[in-house]
């Protein structure tokens, strides 16, 4: 006890030169193991117990000096440069949504996106300053949370155009949670992954019954690039080659049963087909598809494209289509400059990601990353001529204020990941602590 108390004295005079509170206790931990290792020696060497505590403290130092040389290297990590980029996207969206308003039909709802945006800003501030371990304390309740938000939004939300539009983007935020589950899955072996995928089928369900395909595309690679990385860095400890087939089997065999279905409805496969080949039906299923491959056909590099004898728009432009819109008005600089924006954005979150020390770390930042990736991909694959599926939105871009809050949400919880993300230890948190 006397040992414990002195070797506690010295560690908490250590901690109180750090003023990052949260870094006390991983600072505690490795010093308390040192010194630990240290006195182990001293007593293989013949010392007694408290004279080789005593001399490993010693050869520790002054603790106030040595505190005060952690406090330098223990501190918030802010990635202003990731901050800087989605300031830089925003204020893009807003000046390309005002040159858009001033085509027939298309709005600039300036007061509406400054608000919007601001409840964004507060939001990412806020996740930011929150410890986002709690996603791997409280995963299950998070999750049934969520679940429940999404179930009464779509008993209460309007239906426009067939859809529960406000559902989708509470949607995306599944994904950050499965990261959550998985971390609590993970010493549960075989059973862990299976229980993974059920987790994972509620989230689907609900995106079929809003109904989105765009967002159940997502969500489902989401996962999938979630528990293959969890298997294949042997966080389930179990056979990876197994593991593997244990994902995958499942996955191909419901997406060859939902293609059969799907081609199975005459009218959706026709439907398909016409919005594929703008030739087959371009005033009807394939308008959009066609007159989109019209707008950028006529794109140049730099000034307003050239659309001939069919100066009409396509509708959306500031919601679905604006990247559509943005390259016939301004030319492909303007998608050059907006895409290189996003993609550094996202090139460098991806190395921070990859330099996670945590597994929860790693996830969580891995899950928003992904979520935002693909909303990126579906977006410009839209965009530019192929809307197999229906886009949700370009991040920041394009127009939409519940898609705005949620994705500076996720920027903020990845910003939180990689802000403290280095002195968190997955032995300090239990996977089955709920």
């Amino acid at each position: 006890m006397q040992h414990s108390a002195k070797l506690n004295k010295f560690l908490e005079s250590i901690c109180e030169q750090i003023r990052w509170k949260k870094a006390h206790t991983i600072v505690s931990e490795e010093i308390r193991n040192h010194v630990i290792d240290q006195k182990n020696a001293f007593v293989d060497k013949g010392l007694d117990e408290e004279t080789a505590i005593e001399k490993a403290i010693e050869e520790m130092g002054d603790p106030v000096l040595i505190g005060t040389e952690l406090d330098r290297t223990h501190r918030p990590k802010m990635e202003w440069n990731i901050f800087l980029l989605t300031g830089i996207m925003i204020i893009l969206g807003f000046g390309i949504r005002y040159i858009a308003s001033f085509e027939p039909g298309t709005p600039f709802m300036l007061e509406r996106s400054l608000v919007t945006t601001l409840i964004g800003i507060a939001c990412m501030i806020g996740a930011y300053f929150i410890d986002f371990t709690f996603i791997g304390r409280y995963p299950k309740s998070i999750f049934t949370g969520l679940t429940v938000l999404s179930i009464l939004s779509i008993l209460l939300s309007p239906v426009i155009r067939g859809k529960h539009l406000y559902v989708q983007f509470i949607l995306l935020v599944f994904p950050t949670v499965m990261a959550g589950i998985i971390y609590n899955m993970r010493s549960k072996g075989y059973l862990g992954v299976i229980l993974s995928g059920v987790f994972f089928i509620i989230p689907v369900f609900i995106g079929l019954r809003i109904p989105s395909m765009s967002v159940v595309a997502l969500i489902s690679l989401c996962f999938l690039i979630l528990i293959t990385m969890a298997v294949i860095k042997g966080w389930f400890n179990i056979n990876k080659l197994y593991g593997m087939l244990l994902i995958y089997i499942p996955t191909f065999s419901v997406v060859i049963v939902g293609l059969i279905r799907l081609m199975s409805y005459s009218y959706k496969s026709e439907r398909f087909l016409n919005i594929i080949n703008l030739y087959k039906d371009p005033l009807g299923d394939g308008y959009v598809s066609a007159r989109m491959r019209e707008m950028l056909a006529g794109a140049k590099f730099i000034g307003r494209g050239d659309l001939g004898s069919n100066p009409y728009m396509i509708p959306e432009i500031n919601t679905n289509y604006i990247m559509t819109y943005l390259i016939h008005r301004l030319g492909w600089i303007s998608f050059i400059v907006v895409m290189g924006v996003i993609s550094f954005l996202i090139i460098r979150s991806f190395k921070l990601c990859y330099k996670q020390k945590s597994i929860l770390g790693k996830l969580v930042s891995m899950a928003v990353l992904v979520t935002f990736t693909m909303e990126v991909i579906l977006y410009v694959i839209t965009n530019l001529g192929l809307p197999i599926m229906g886009s949700l939105t370009l991040p920041f871009i394009s127009y939409s204020g519940m898609s705005t809050i949620v994705n500076m949400t996720l920027i903020g919880i990845m910003l939180s990941v990689f802000k403290s993300g280095d002195i968190v230890k997955d032995s300090l948190l239990l996977p089955n602590n709920e």
